[in-house]
């Protein structure tokens, strides 16, 4: 790693404070000598990468990385995915099952229909850029509106823009509501021993404390809880982030975990 002097270092966009400007090359396959230019702040420890760009497709080849990970995290016909066990757990913590309820980035997910199948009474809303599964229940990004619960799972590394994005989806969340997304975190380690931010697309890689900050600047509560794949799988930096706006929900989070280890997930 060779660190770059930028003249004058650009701020960070969590919280004000210098970056530092990097090249990163990737030390394991899949990716094993991808070299990546990386923005580190030196006070949050936000990490972007704003050359990773990349584009959903709907349909990937099920043997690369991506592939492979969004395989084993998305419904089937057989079994439902991580984000039906994300939503199940917001439900249990609000106690609420005839909400609102908003897949936020789902692509062509289908848990949304494993959630409707066993809780008939919510409302349930498709939050993306596109419609990509054709449905009636459909609403734009610009055009989302709040929803008690929001399920975020695998998007918000790919925010380009990191403030101003996780500002507009945080305005989905009404003050007695609860989001939950699923991403992984940034532990200050070596970044070209991670695979994690070098998959095409992952333009941010969060820290505990950007998320924090983020949060606060936004009105909301932050709790990060580790889902099961992290210990079926060996993903020590996979984490549920939580948010809300109340503190008896938040309050109700931690009583949730106070009778499960861990934050269910798919198998």
């Amino acid at each position: 790693m060779r660190e770059l002097n930028p003249h004058p270092p650009e701020p960070c966009v969590v919280c004000g404070h210098p970056t530092a400007v990097e090249k990163q090359t990737c030390q394991y396959a899949p990716y094993k000598g991808k070299t990546l230019l990386i923005s580190r702040c030196r006070h949050c420890g936000l990490i972007r990468l704003p050359t990773n760009v990349g584009r959903f497709a709907k349909d990937i080849n099920p043997q690369t990385l991506d592939g492979e990970l969004r395989g084993l995290r998305n419904a089937t016909d057989a079994r439902p995915g991580r984000e039906f066990h994300m939503a199940q757990m917001a439900i249990d913590i609000i106690q609420d099952q005839a909400c609102e309820i908003s897949f936020f980035g789902s692509g062509t997910n289908r848990d949304w229909q494993w959630v409707q199948h066993r809780y008939p009474r919510l409302k349930i809303k498709l939050v993306d850029l596109e419609n990509m599964q054709d449905v009636a229940h459909f609403e734009p990004v610009s055009q989302a509106t709040p929803s008690r619960i929001v399920i975020v799972s695998e998007v918000i590394e790919h925010f380009e823009e990191p403030a101003a994005h996780f500002k507009h989806l945080l305005g989905l969340l009404p003050d007695d509501g609860i989001m939950i997304c699923s991403t992984n975190i940034y532990d200050g380690g070596n970044v070209s021993a991670h695979t994690y931010p070098f998959i095409e697309g992952h333009v941010v890689y969060w820290t505990p404390l950007a998320l924090g900050i983020t949060a606060v600047d936004n009105g909301c509560l932050v709790d990060f809880r580790m889902p099961q794949v992290a210990f079926d799988r060996g993903w020590p930096r996979k984490r549920y982030v939580i948010f809300s706006r109340g503190v008896e929900v938040m309050l109700r989070s931690h009583l949730y975990f106070g009778d499960h280890p861990s934050a269910p997930s798919e198998g």
